[in-house]
């Protein structure tokens, strides 16, 4: 068996350590030497119609990001290829960002930071704790999951929101539906945007959920800035009808200097950020290692698309 691995993809001692272990394996960089492979290990824009229709023997592709909104699902689904993705490489560290947000917000940070470049010791009441609040999760994957068991350890109540009905560690509720999305955006004291971008969540949040919202609530995005209509999202946050928002993504990105969100006080904005982590080249590695090892073994992949 053949395996093409993108040359930017995974570290080359990571690569020579895959190929100790798989020795019945070939794994394969230069493209031009790889194009019978039956696997392909690389990051989305490498997985175009125009390049897999070279690889007539293909029948899996792993991913090296959590998202695949730029990948052609149908064209894939209509070969019958087998797509997975990074579930569990970027968790922990998106995770940690939220909570970043979450108190730069809650124990008035950015007041804060300004006052100390001016030398000045002033006492501002924080009106906000985590501790008894309510945090509605959208999306209850991989990321959603490693937010809840954070956010349990600091007394809050958790619900969260996907496409069908379940009961999932952490989670004190799921909820699902048109209507179901709605409660939770109006339960929730912070809303956390972790689901993958797709035709169906394609500004899943729009105007009806924001308006939902407590005035008083944030709203923290490290999914994909396409899920939240954001036109709609700075007039709430000019308005001043919710308390603010932690943007890791947006709508473009980078997002131009003209936005006006660059300019708004109850907004913070990083810039695609959230999974930087100085893990993810190990967590890569060794969720690669699984993957090949699932599929030379037949056992079913515990990160499959579904397209």
């Amino acid at each position: 068996m053949k395996i093409w691995i993108e040359t930017s993809a995974l570290k080359p001692e990571h690569v020579d350590q895959l190929k100790l272990k798989y020795r019945d394996i070939i794994f394969e960089q230069d493209i031009d030497h790889a194009y019978d492979a039956e696997v392909i290990i690389a990051m989305p824009p490498h997985v175009k119609p125009e390049i897999l229709s070279r690889f007539h023997q293909l029948k899996w592709i792993q991913l090296l990001t959590a998202g695949f909104n730029t990948v052609n699902l149908d064209y894939i689904k209509s070969r019958g290829i087998h797509l997975t993705y990074a579930k569990d490489v970027f968790s922990i560290q998106i995770s940690e960002d939220v909570f970043s947000k979450i108190l730069y917000f809650n124990r008035n940070l950015n007041t804060f930071f300004e006052q100390q470049k001016a030398s000045l010791w002033k006492f501002k009441t924080a009106h906000h704790e985590l501790f008894g609040s309510t945090i509605g999760i959208i999306g209850t994957g991989s990321i959603g999951t490693e937010v809840a068991k954070r956010m349990k350890a600091f007394g809050a109540r958790v619900i969260g929101y996907k496409r069908t009905s379940a009961v999932l560690p952490f989670f004190d509720q799921i909820y699902y539906g048109k209507e179901g999305l709605l409660d939770v955006m109006r339960q929730s004291d912070v809303i956390v945007v972790s689901c993958a971008l797709s035709k169906e969540t394609y500004h899943l949040i729009g105007k009806n959920e924001l308006e939902a919202m407590k005035p008083t609530a944030l709203i923290i995005n490290v999914a994909r800035g396409e899920i939240i209509d954001q036109d709609q999202l700075i007039k709430k946050l000019e308005n001043k009808e919710i308390r603010g928002a932690g943007l890791d993504v947006t709508t473009p990105e980078p997002l131009p200097p003209s936005s006006r969100l660059w300019s708004l006080d109850n907004v913070l904005i990083t810039p695609h950020n959230a999974s930087s982590s100085p893990h993810v080249h190990i967590r890569l590695f060794q969720e690669v290692d699984e993957a090949i090892f699932r599929y030379i073994t037949h056992l079913p992949f515990d990160n499959l698309v579904n397209p």
